[in-house]
């Protein structure tokens, strides 16, 4: 999924939802986005060197339950 663009991923996880497609499947797509979403804050982070252990930049139920953090 790596090879993937972030357009195609959110395009295909839109037509997964629309066609209610398998939820594994769904559910696949996004732990690929959020783990993008991630990366990128991480990443973010690290280069305006922000703790992101006191920084809460996204409360979100799916992004904590992808950290197993719910």
């Amino acid at each position: 999924m790596d090879t993937l663009s972030d357009e195609l991923l959110i395009e295909a996880y839109n037509e997964a939802k629309t066609f209610q497609l398998n939820s594994d499947f769904i559910r696949l797509l996004e732990d690929e986005i959020l783990r993008r979403i991630a990366v990128r804050m991480i990443i973010d982070c690290k280069a305006e060197n922000i703790d992101v252990t006191k920084t809460s930049p996204i409360d979100s139920n799916a992004f904590n339950r992808y950290f197993n953090l719910a």
